[in-house]
């Protein structure tokens, strides 16, 4: 039997990523989905193409307490439309990825009576998340321990990894072969805030490598500063092979030609890098205090050896080019640690996820 299953996440690549890889994998199966987002959401990339997807009104649940009676007003009105739309389509259950635009969605499925299923990619909980626990049927998560679940029934979570695109599934390939001659392919990405700190010190770090280096060099830079141009110019006249673009809609296939990775540590950037079984310097965004997953991500891997932490205070041109030569200079770090990643993937996520929704689904008969 079949099913229209209604998917709700924010506006940024870690939420809606794994939303979109879910629905695909839904279609797959033959059920319909409907992904509901804000503005951002749906106007990031192509990951809505071809899906069924309704833009509502969102502003987040933090702030003082002006802000607070804004977003409140927000989410009603965000509540209303999305629980007209659901019942107009029939759907039969919602999965919510976090972000404070996933908030009305889900509290509109359940005014529906609709069984509700929260995904969280991080190792704790998201605040989106955390506010709608109490209505959640069952909740899947992508690492185990995840913090945030003290007091929920064991039998409500289950462990699915974080669903990957399928761009990326079909990018799993062999690590590249390390030829004393051959181009060197290093990948940098920022995510969805494009990290900036990333065009500052990398163009640097790169000029200073020696010269030989230089010229195996083939570099992928997403980034979106207003000297993007420039950049690439200067390090194509010192013998770089660069490409420097606000954002790359074929991550798959850079991911399976990469030798190296320099990226942040968001759970959707983890998951990308451990299905295609790739190395990477990790730079986590310095939140600090007891949110601080992107530092918890990048140890992790460091400690698993997957790859190497580099914190953004400790992240200058010297520093970098430093860490870049030593690792290109070692025939079996790189090929290692890939290893090492790819070991750690879990790119049946998307699957073991749409069988967590079955799940939830109500029988025939």
């Amino acid at each position: 039997m079949t099913h229209l299953i209604a998917l709700a996440a924010g506006g940024t690549g870690g939420h809606l990523f794994p939303a979109e890889a879910l629905a695909r994998e839904l279609l797959a199966r033959g059920h319909g989905a409907v992904v509901y987002t804000d503005a951002r959401g749906a106007a990031y990339g192509h990951a809505l193409d071809g899906l069924p997807h309704l833009v509502l009104p969102a502003r987040s649940l933090a702030g003082g307490l002006a802000g607070k009676a804004a977003a409140a007003g927000t989410v009603l009105r965000a509540a209303w439309r999305a629980r007209a739309d659901l019942r107009r389509r029939g759907a039969a259950a919602m999965v919510g990825f976090g972000g404070y635009p996933s908030f009305a969605p889900a509290l509109a499925a359940k005014a529906c009576g609709l069984p509700l299923l929260l995904h969280e990619q991080g190792a704790r909980l998201s605040l989106a998340n955390r506010q709608l626990l109490r209505f959640a049927d069952a909740v899947a998560v992508s690492f185990p321990g995840t913090a945030g679940l003290e007091g929920i029934a064991a039998a409500r979570v289950v462990e699915t990894g974080n669903p990957v695109r399928r761009a990326i599934l079909e990018a799993r390939a062999p690590y590249p072969a390390l030829d004393a001659q051959a181009p060197l392919r290093l990948l940098v990405v920022g995510g969805s805030q494009s990290a900036a700190v990333f065009g500052r010190v990398l163009p640097p770090a790169l000029l200073a490598l020696p010269e030989a280096l230089r010229r195996r060099l083939r570099v992928g830079l997403q980034y979106r500063g207003d000297d993007a141009a420039q950049c690439e110019a200067r390090l194509r006249e010192a013998g770089i092979g660069a490409e420097v673009r606000p954002f790359f809609e074929d991550m798959g296939a850079r991911l399976r030609d990469a030798h190296l990775v320099v990226t942040r540590a968001g759970a959707t950037t983890i998951a990308d890098l451990l299905a295609v079984g790739r190395p990477a310097i990790l730079v986590p965004i310095p939140q600090g205090g007891s949110r601080d997953e992107q530092r918890r991500n990048a140890e992790a891997l460091a400690t698993a050896g997957a790859g190497w932490c580099l914190p953004e205070p400790e992240l200058d041109a010297v520093a970098l080019a430093a860490r870049l030569q030593a690792l290109f200079a070692d025939p079996l770090a790189l090929p290692q640690a890939a290893a090492a990643a790819a070991a750690l993937g879990r790119p049946q996520a998307a699957a073991l996820l749409a069988d967590a929704v079955e799940r939830l689904l109500p029988r025939a008969g």
